[in-house]
């Protein structure tokens, strides 16, 4: 007659061939991807690990072999994004053998390409960070900063070298960011435009947006746009003979 010690020792065997079984056809990635479906679909609370787990035709041994819990899950989820675009931004920033406008097409195109290729883990990430432990909320605060200072860091470098028309390099990279991001919510595989043609064109708009315009194309119709940009570029100048003279 087997002992409860040794039956134990039976399950957990079993327990751990099953794993093995399964370990090498379930990767991280398609269990983030199946639970911020659910996620969406039916909330973070009404969604549970064997939902997951069917989701992916696996068993919930699968599930657990790599996240204990819910929160597990939307923490990797987190750090899945914003530490990746963290890294991209920084990344595209430090090639400074770039120019201001390829810089600028370079980390805006590597930032879209993330966004929708995880559009569903983006949009649990910006839906949840109020469950996040506050160690995890705080660094992904860091990481978004992250993003931003290497966005506003090569507008600014394009406004030094006068590639770029003089304007607040912060506003300009969180409204470019922002356009970015909100292909979480719009970009749908198979559609009309494939993922890198929505990255080159919302790249196209994200320098243009900031291109110098030249005088000679003054008329009626853009005349008080012109003159804005014309008191930023003297409004830009005065406050570099500022810094010289102090």
């Amino acid at each position: 007659m087997q002992t409860t010690k040794s039956r134990a020792g039976i399950r957990t065997k079993a327990g751990a061939k099953a794993v093995n079984r399964i370990k090498g056809s379930v990767l991280p990635e398609s269990i983030l991807q199946a639970a911020a479906r659910l996620f969406i679909e039916r909330g973070f609370d009404g969604t549970s690990m064997y939902e997951i787990a069917e989701a992916l035709g696996v068993t919930r041994t699968a599930i657990y072999y790599y996240y204990k819990n819910k929160q597990e899950i939307l923490v990797a989820l987190t750090e899945n994004i914003t530490r990746v675009a963290a890294q991209l931004a920084e990344e595209a920033a430090q090639h400074k053998d770039l120019s201001p406008t390829q810089a600028l097409r370079h980390i805006v195109s590597r930032h879209v390409g993330l966004i929708i290729s995880h559009g569903e883990q983006f949009r649990i990430v910006e839906r949840s960070e109020d469950r996040l432990p506050p160690r995890l909320r705080a660094a992904a605060s860091d990481y978004r900063r992250g993003v931003l200072a290497n966005f506003s860091a090569v507008i600014e470098r394009g406004i030094k070298s006068g590639d770029f028309r003089p304007t607040d390099p912060r506003v300009a990279a969180l409204a470019i960011i922002g356009m970015c991001n909100w292909t979480a919510w719009w970009f749908r595989p198979g559609g009309r435009k494939t993922r890198d043609e929505v990255a080159d064109i919302i790249s196209d708009m994200a320098i243009l947006s900031l291109t110098r315009h030249p005088l000679q194309g003054v008329t009626e119709s853009n005349i008080g746009s012109v003159l804005r940009e014309l008191r930023n570029e003297i409004g830009y100048l005065e406050q570099r003979i500022a810094e010289g003279t102090n």
